[in-house]
């Protein structure tokens, strides 16, 4: 379970293009979902940030433009 309030997300850093994973050590692309417009077409949505670590788990690592698990 993962919960943060709105003044915390204010605190936290600007996402950019890139992030370093704490996990493999490597630098990631940062990717975002897509959300379902109500004719069917889809529309990239970046409320949501995560990244794919070793071709096989996706991490979240931003919400609303900002790092949220990476100091």
């Amino acid at each position: 379970m993962f919960s943060i309030g709105n003044d915390e997300l204010a605190k936290c850093k600007p996402l950019g293009d890139l992030i370093y994973c704490n996990r493999c050590r490597k630098r990631h692309f940062i990717r975002y979902g897509e959300k379902v417009l109500p004719d069917g077409t889809k529309k990239l949505d970046k409320l949501l940030a995560h990244v794919k670590c070793d071709d096989a788990k996706s991490f979240l690592v931003g919400m609303n433009y900002k790092k949220v698990n990476n100091p």
